[in-house]
């Protein structure tokens, strides 16, 4: 509720200062007021106003009214496994690891935006482990299926 009052109060500032821009300052929009709208409005004030309606109102109704929940950081719809998948991710690799659709900004692991594995890598690294560079990635982190989600789920927002 707060943002809809927020963001009103806004399209109504916007609002004002067009009315004013357009009767040529305070005193044309004083003048207009008091006489009364004489002229038909003009073209370059009907692209104004429908600018302002679509800009203004419909473009934010058309993403307030779209489904978000299941998109990340990065924008991309995840199924119910690649959910879960960025779940168990958060818990055990985001520490490591820097994914932007899970909002990991580690610096331990590689980047996984950059390398952009496989799931059948990841699947392997998180089966076998990996000992390489700075850090050391233990073996058996997920199993069976966690370890299929997790290897699925980057594989499906890594550098995107």
């Amino acid at each position: 509720m707060a943002a809809i009052a927020f963001v009103s109060f806004f399209v109504a500032l916007g609002l004002g200062v067009v009315l004013v821009a357009m009767r040529g300052g305070p005193r044309g929009v004083k003048d207009t007021l008091e006489r009364g709208r004489r002229q038909p409005m003009h073209a370059g004030e009907w692209g104004v106003a429908a600018a302002i309606a679509l800009f203004g109102l419909i473009v934010p109704a058309i993403v307030l009214s779209s489904d978000q929940a299941a998109a990340g950081p990065g924008g991309t719809k995840l199924s119910a496994d690649h959910q879960e998948g960025r779940i168990l991710f958060n818990d055990r690799c985001a520490n490591c690891h820097t994914l932007e659709d899970a909002g990991a900004v580690a610096r331990v692991g590689p980047d996984l935006d950059v390398l952009a594995p496989t799931a059948g890598l990841t699947l392997n690294a998180i089966e076998e482990g990996r000992a390489r560079g700075q850090g050391q990635m233990p073996a058996k982190l997920y199993e069976g299926e966690d370890a299929k989600h997790v290897a699925e789920y980057i594989a499906e927002v890594a550098g995107r």
